[in-house]
């Protein structure tokens, strides 16, 4: 598979994965808990294969950056949508791959 044929299909499934529900909300509950002993108010984040920003939307308050990226441009169309509902100025969403922001790497 290539890159452009993932970002079409994660295009076609945007609106269905948006819509269902966590499979297992206790074990996501504990993963963002772990995560964020490792966030600091200073810390500049990058999360590779964002989807639809849910995880973005609850940890960017506990950092100074958080940068949010996906393959997907419907994804990150559902995020934004997300997060225009709500005012955190640390996070945004962009439609990337991880070898194209290579060359940003150093900054998170």
């Amino acid at each position: 598979m290539s890159t452009e044929s993932d970002a079409r299909f994660w295009d076609r499934t945007s609106r269905h994965y948006a819509a269902s529900a966590l499979a297992d909300q206790a074990a996501y509950e504990r993963t963002l808990d772990r995560t964020r002993v490792f966030l600091r108010p200073d810390s500049r984040v990058l999360e590779l294969g964002c989807g639809t920003g849910t995880t973005a939307l609850l940890l960017a308050n506990d950092v100074r950056l958080y940068t949010a990226t996906d393959i997907s441009a419907a994804m990150i169309a559902i995020a934004k949508e997300k997060h225009a509902a709500k005012s955190i100025p640390a996070l945004s969403f962009r439609i990337a791959t991880a070898e194209a922001l290579a060359p940003e790497s150093g900054q998170f």
